[in-house]
């Protein structure tokens, strides 16, 4: 029996410790500018320049909010430290038994929700199966097949995820599928947030007009201008916070706060959406997020059905040319030539294949009845119509890259990926992916396992040794051993390239001198944590 508690490093997790000590290049976030600084003050607010052109509503930790705003507002059972360990959450501390596969987990005493109510075993229950009510995250399913009972609940066949047990109001076991590690990463994801389920069943959508959960921050109220139009939202430190309370007053975020307001000191934060802001003078905080694109192979269809002509059209690709087109300040693209990112836990980046000349290239294309005079195929380039602007100019490029090969490349939009189920003719399929958590297996399960949904109905892509190994790195203990699995897979998926890896993301954001100790979670550079950060002045 294993028990992992507050004060403890997990020992399944210590060879992240290792890692991170020897190769400090591998960690997510990078701050410019940041030293170290008198004791933390408390008060003030804080003003908050969100993302984007139009204001985000959707509170909801299981849909698509500012992350900024769900990780300060909500608290899960467990969360990922900054050297991406498991600690504590919710939950005090927890007993691992039965070789990993049955995890209970302890709740803290002092746990409570914003309004005061106690966080009970039964509102991690109601709060895990509303993931697989609702359905609409594909990682919500890889959750609910990892525990007892979760995929009969999923498919509609069970009233309740049988491996989900409240043990009494503070405890409450998990009994799992797989002894994996990975487990308790899913506990710790930005989705898996534990809400207050009596007032969830009763207001259901409503709820999420003025949530309650059980972060360091609670939501205020809706900032409003002159019309009374909604323009964002103000968060208040929770002075019920079980924890250390935030230093911070109040929180207020908007993406109509202006860049001009950063300059006049009106506005704290902001994402790095300028190069007008002045390196000297402000802090820059930069981050690798979990988001990463890749361009997929119809590998079912002639005739990218040949991982040769895969591989040979992949050369064709300056990935250099495409991270261009998609990069800005904030959000720019870092070309990658793994299928794995090279900053998680024990991955680095990989060399470029073997150069071939062009002449080799077109010799070999040539042999498969590609690229010759009057010989072009028909290839359709799929975008889902929320990427349009975007697919356009990617298209123009990869257009002129892929004419030698004798491909006619042919731009179509599409509501989902669904629509490409039954495509007959060849095909690419660029496609943006993001991990909930920095683990591997949430990258190659769902995108190349040959029955997960994604690989099933769009990309077609089959190999038995790979399915071999994602599933027996599931019951595998050891860290290190699981690493040395997905390197494997790493190695077949480069010869075998089912699709192109293009690039990952990173973030930038930008704020005022005098606000010290501001990180980013592990998952980036827009899931700040508020609650450490205070104001010097």
């Amino acid at each position: 029996m294993n028990i992992l508690a507050k004060k403890q490093r997990g020992c399944l997790f210590a060879l992240l410790t290792i890692l991170f000590l020897f190769f400090p290049g591998q960690n997510l976030e990078k701050v410019i500018g940041q030293e170290k600084t008198t004791p933390p003050k408390t008060g003030g607010v804080l003003k908050i320049k969100a993302y984007g052109q139009t204001l985000n509503t959707d509170l909801d930790p299981a849909g698509n909010g500012y992350p900024l705003v769900i990780e300060n507002l909500y608290e899960g059972l467990l969360k990922l430290d900054r050297n991406l360990e498991i600690a504590s959450g919710l939950a005090e501390y927890w007993v691992i038994d039965n070789g990993g596969r049955k995890t209970v987990f302890y709740l803290r005493s002092k746990a409570d929700f914003h309004n005061g109510q106690p966080v009970t075993a039964a509102d991690v229950k109601f709060s895990l199966e509303r993931l697989f009510r609702l359905k609409n995250n594909p990682n919500f399913y890889l959750f609910a097949q990892r525990i007892e009972g979760g995929e009969e609940f999923w498919q509609g066949q069970a009233s309740e995820v049988t491996g989900i047990k409240i043990i009494d109001d503070k405890t409450i076991e998990i009994d799992w599928k797989y002894s994996s590690v990975a487990n308790l990463y899913f506990l710790a994801s930005n989705f898996a947030k534990i809400l207050p389920a009596s007032l969830v069943e009763r207001d259901k959508k409503k709820f999420f007009n003025r949530p309650i959960g059980a972060g360091p921050f609670k939501f205020d109220y809706w900032l409003r201008n002159q019309k009374l139009d909604i323009i964002g939202l103000s968060l208040a430190r929770n002075d019920r916070y079980y924890g250390r309370k935030a230093y911070i007053n109040r929180v207020e975020v908007s993406p109509y706060f202006l860049l001009e307001g950063f300059f006049r000191d009106e506005v704290q934060i902001v994402p790095y959406i300028s190069y007008r802001i002045s390196r000297n003078r402000y802090q820059i905080v930069e981050s690798n997020s979990l988001q990463m694109s890749y361009l997929f192979f119809s590998c079912h269809l002639r005739p990218f059905d040949d991982p040769e002509v895969r591989n040979l059209i992949s050369r064709l690709i300056e990935k250099s040319k495409l991270a261009g087109l998609v990069s800005s300040p904030v959000y720019f693209a870092q070309v990658m030539d793994n299928y794995i990112p090279p900053y998680l836990p024990g991955f680095f980046p990989s060399s470029p294949s073997e150069e071939l000349s062009f002449g080799r290239i077109a010799e070999r294309l040539a042999a498969h009845g590609l690229g010759g005079p009057g010989q072009a195929l028909p290839v359709s380039l799929y975008f889902e119509f929320s990427l349009k602007e975007l697919a356009e100019k990617l298209y123009r490029e990869l257009k002129d890259e892929l004419r030698p090969a004798g491909i006619d490349l042919q731009l179509k939009l599409i509501k989902s990926l669904g629509e490409i189920k039954n495509e007959r003719t060849p095909y690419l399929v660029y496609f943006d992916w993001s991990i909930p958590v920095p683990d591997p297996e949430f990258l190659l399960y769902p995108l190349f396992h040959s029955k997960s949904y994604l690989n099933l109905n769009c990309f077609h892509y089959k190999h038995e040794q790979l399915d071999a190994w994602l599933e027996e790195q599931r019951n595998t203990g050891p860290l290190e051993r699981r690493v040395k699995l997905f390197r494997q897979m790493e190695e077949l998926l480069k010869n075998e390239v089912p699709a192109v890896p293009l690039y990952y993301f990173k973030q930038r954001a930008a704020y005022q001198p005098y606000i010290k100790n501001l990180r980013p979670q592990p998952a980036g550079v827009f899931y700040l944590n508020l609650k450490d950060a205070w104001i010097d002045q």
